[in-house]
């Protein structure tokens, strides 16, 4: 965290996509970090504790019923932490302008009382903010666990209880880099696709920031014994979408993903892959 002409900033990179964070003065408690001058921010975002300016709903984008909607007003966005029903109370806004580069973050009083300078957002905005940024053609989240084993990149993509973290858990009892075992971003690099950790993780908490290639696909899936069968065409690209997280409300956004998708599995070997939880389906990934 640095001092700046406005107050302090906090800038958070996650798979090279940099969000700066711009804090008032009047906002107490801050935590000294490094400062981050060298991390590029692709989205400064000013944080308010107070209540947000009022928005006319113009076009609703997407409600999820319980915790987080979107919508659009006089031509920019606004996401909340809660339904858009009448009777909800919301006590996160981000109104974000047209060109996703800037925006405001306004917080309820009770904000104070936490720590905002580890995550002023929380969750869910803080991921569904990385997919709205994500779906400017920049890349995808996946429901994936990420192995860096050594200079090779393998990604496991699965639904709750396929295994992600048990694969995770096995990996890292071998001394292998966890990139993370639940949220993996995907971007594509020097004709390359490559998967980022983030700090959104499942129930195995090691990860790491880094990011590697990607030289094979497994889809989890249970079975008995170390087993893999080739996927390819148009039932992989399902695969992959149905563990992703697409902007569901963004048209655009929708058509890169699915070329993206189209892409990835046309650069990267994909299997469906069925484990045993034990070091022999690290030998028997390596020797594939």
């Amino acid at each position: 965290m640095k001092a700046n002409g406005i107050g302090r900033e906090l800038t958070f990179q996650i798979a090279d996509i940099g969000i700066c964070f711009l804090f008032h003065e009047a906002l107490t408690g801050f935590t000294e970090m490094d400062d981050p001058s060298d991390v590029q921010a692709d989205m400064e975002l000013r944080v308010h504790v107070g209540p947000a300016p009022k928005t006319a709903i113009q076009d609703i984008l997407f409600d999820s019923g319980h915790t987080w909607a979107l919508y659009q007003s006089h031509g920019k966005y606004v996401l909340q932490n809660d339904t858009l029903d009448a009777d909800s109370h919301p006590d996160t806004y981000v109104i974000i302008e047209s060109d996703f580069k800037s925006g405001d973050i306004y917080l309820a009083p009770d904000a104070l009382h936490r720590d905002l300078f580890s995550d002023p957002l929380g969750y869910p905005l803080n991921q569904i903010l990385m997919i709205l940024l994500l779906s400017r053609n920049k890349g995808i989240i996946l429901h994936a666990c990420g192995i860096r084993d050594g200079g090779r990149g393998y990604l496991f993509l699965g639904n709750s209880g396929d295994g992600k973290s048990t694969m995770a858990k096995v990996w890292f009892e071998n001394r292998v880099t966890i990139l993370n075992d639940d949220r993996i971003v995907i971007r594509e690099k020097g004709g390359a696709f490559w998967m980022y950790g983030t700090p959104w993780h499942g129930d195995f908490k090691e990860w790491s920031s880094q990011g590697i290639a990607i030289e094979k696909m497994f889809f989890l899936h249970r079975g008995n014994g170390n087993a893999a069968i080739p996927k390819g065409g148009a039932e992989a690209v399902s695969m992959v979408l149905a563990r992703s997280f697409p902007p569901l409300w963004d048209e655009a956004g929708m058509a890169f993903t699915m070329d993206f998708c189209h892409r990835l599995v046309r650069k990267v070997p994909c299997y469906e892959l069925s484990f045993s939880p034990d070091r022999n389906i690290i030998e028997f990934v390596r020797g594939m």
